[in-house]
């Protein structure tokens, strides 16, 4: 059930009462928990959370239970969800292989909904960015001529202040790690904008962004792309740049996410301050739990094998560009970077390949993604 776009929002609430079914979130985030207060400001009585993560499942969620994506089969197979995850296209694949048909888009419940007349589990910077994040996403989803890309992340260094053993951007292998060349990652970036039409979030990343002494020019550059909604840089806390340095990050579009893993937790206040100093929008998070996925090794498999792994992989959706080429995950751009794994022209789309017009980047680019 896709919803149109310009229905009336009392018209989807007057469907989804009138159904007489359970209703379910399926997204257990923050998303989530501001697509509950809208559904209880009109009238829509929530069954339960559902959600991939089962971490999630362990606890409950603006006080209703959470469960797992497997129970659905046996339990609310006739139950309308509405969908919260900004990744819609997963979700929407997943409950219909389940057999879950009747699904409906948040962003109509969202768009003008007040969020600012509630608290949340997190700071309102983030949930403002998360809604919109959504919102964007789900629009974008039902208009499927548009080249839109929810998320994309740019390696601006090699080099990290820390060695996490299990780190998904495989910074643990690079033995002589280096800062990216700036005006070839400012060349990526326009050359990527120029062929695809809008970017929900472009996310700064390395190892640590704030090692780059020039991460400020690639701040700046995607602050002036129109295509580019958002900017996140992904920061462990543990660099303060500089007050000149951090002029870069005062801007409505950039959005600064401390992971704090416990260790130096004087530099991150240091940074935290200075942030806020500053009047920069950020948002600390504590680190979860590790998915161990970075070992670079032959497994094997079958091919029914690695199909069940992309289809439960939660960075497959993690678009990366690196070097000029245009990843599924940071995983591969990474080991393609360490050269750790074969060159296969098939797992990533040079967007400088001088063969193809822009017509035909835009469908290699449409098909890959």
């Amino acid at each position: 059930m896709i919803l149109a776009k310009d229905l009336p929002i009392q018209q989807i609430i007057y469907n989804i009462k009138n159904a007489e079914m359970p209703v379910i979130i399926f997204g257990a985030s923050i998303v989530g928990e501001v697509l509950f207060k809208a559904c209880k400001e009109a009238g829509i009585n929530v069954e339960c959370f559902c959600d991939n993560n089962t971490n999630k499942t362990k606890s409950t969620k603006c006080g209703i239970r959470v469960i797992c994506a497997s129970e659905l089969k046996n339990k609310y197979q006739d139950a309308i969800f509405l969908i919260s995850a900004a990744e819609i296209k997963d979700v929407v694949e997943q409950l219909e292989s389940l057999g879950c048909s009747k699904w409906y888009s948040c962003s109509p419940l969202l768009r003008e909904f007040d969020i600012y007349q509630y608290q949340f589990s997190a700071p309102m910077d983030f949930v403002e960015y998360a809604v919109a994040s959504a919102i964007l996403c789900h629009d974008n989803y039902l208009t499927p001529d548009k080249i839109f890309i929810r998320s994309v992340d740019i390696i601006i260094t090699e080099r990290c202040s820390q060695k996490c053993k299990d780190c998904s951007n495989l910074m643990q292998y690079y033995k002589k790690p280096q800062n990216c060349n700036i005006d070839e990652i400012i060349k990526d970036i326009s050359t990527f904008c120029g062929i695809v039409d809008e970017i929900n979030e472009f996310r700064v990343i390395g190892g640590e962004p704030f090692v780059n002494p020039d991460f400020d020019l690639v701040v700046k550059r995607l602050i002036e792309e129109i295509k580019v909604k958002k900017i996140i840089i992904y920061t462990n806390g543990t660099i303060v740049p500089s007050d000149e340095k951090l002029k870069s990050l005062k801007n409505d579009k950039v959005l600064v996410i401390i992971t704090n893993y416990g260790r130096t937790e004087k530099k991150l206040n240091n940074l935290v301050k200075k942030l806020s100093d500053n009047g920069s929008a950020f948002y600390v998070q504590k680190a979860g739990g590790w998915t161990d996925c970075a070992k670079i090794a032959q497994h094997n498999r079958s091919l029914e094998k690695q199909k069940e792994i992309f289809r439960n992989c939660c960075a497959k959706n993690t678009i990366t560009l690196s070097n000029g080429n245009l990843f599924r995950c940071p995983f591969a751009a990474n080991a393609a970077r360490l050269k750790a794994v074969p060159d296969f022209k098939d797992d990533y789309i040079n967007i400088f390949d001088t063969q193809a017009d822009k017509i035909e980047m835009r469908k290699r680019i449409r098909d890959y993604l």
